[in-house]
């Protein structure tokens, strides 16, 4: 478990940043025209019982880019709402009554600093009443611990050269871990980057691609082809040697008779 004090100190560290540095406000938008958006496509509507949790950072005002995310997932049919970082715990037994109810569908956490801080004991919680996770998105943490081993998908978005920290795996983590590294990324930074347009863009399709409906159920194999008559005439006999079909390393698996083809997921650069 992650002691109180270091959640302590990330407090500091943030009330510091308050008062030494500007990056709270946008002073690229203060000193430079506002250059025309390009229209934003239709909202997509997905139907799913997937829900999403997201939490603010320091003293619950800092953090406003999460009520940003939540509207926009709500708009395309999630169930999401936001909380305070201070209210992790009631997050947690929330996501445990709704799985005593029979709720099976995906879960999502996403935290922006001391937000992004509580989801280490969120899902550790999670893991002790054997819940899943199937994605946590981090938004700059102010700490660096292991992911518990419940958690199936981590995206970590953080800044080397602010407070942001990397999220580790534990010794035998299974799941995908992705640190993103902006640092290079001078147009945000630790009170902002969690308003992003461009970092909502990520998340969204993340999720989109990992955490929309249930578990992924494996796929049927291939049917067996029926005998036909012009295969029987043509069979060779079973004194001759069948001819082996060449095969190289490089040759493409067979695609899945039946099965759907997804449209390729588009990724925002950053």
């Amino acid at each position: 478990m992650i002691v109180s004090y270091r959640v302590a100190l990330s407090t500091i560290m943030a009330l510091a940043l308050l008062a030494v540095s500007p990056l709270w406000a946008d002073a690229n938008a203060q000193t430079k025209p506002s250059a025309a958006k390009p229209a934003r496509a239709a909202t997509v509507k997905v139907k799913t019982d997937t829900r999403v949790y997201l939490l603010r950072g320091l003293l619950n005002v800092f953090s406003l880019g999460m009520d940003t995310l939540q509207e926009r997932l709500s708009s395309m049919g999630f169930e999401a709402e936001v909380h305070n970082h201070n209210g992790w715990l009631t997050v947690a037994n929330k996501i445990a009554e709704d799985r005593k109810r029979g709720h099976n569908g995906a879960v999502v956490l996403i935290g922006h600093s001391l937000g992004a801080d509580v989801l280490f004991q969120l899902t550790e919680r999670l893991e002790k009443d054997d819940i899943p996770v199937r994605l946590a998105v981090f938004f700059d943490p102010t700490i660096s611990h292991d992911i518990s081993k419940n958690v199936e998908h981590v995206l970590n978005l953080y800044q080397l050269n602010g407070f942001g920290r990397k999220v580790t795996a534990p010794k035998g983590y299974k799941g995908e871990l992705v640190n993103m590294d902006l640092s290079g990324d001078q147009s945000i930074g630790h009170g902002n980057i969690d308003k992003s347009e461009k970092l909502h863009d990520l998340v969204v399709a993340k999720i989109m691609k990992v955490a929309v409906g249930p578990a992924p159920r494996k796929r049927p194999g291939p049917a067996k082809p029926k005998p036909t008559a012009a295969s029987s005439q043509s069979a060779p006999s079973a004194t001759s040697a069948p001819a082996a079909a060449p095969t190289t390393a490089a040759s493409p698996p067979a695609a899945t008779p039946g099965a759907p083809l997804a449209p390729p997921l588009q990724v925002p650069r950053i």
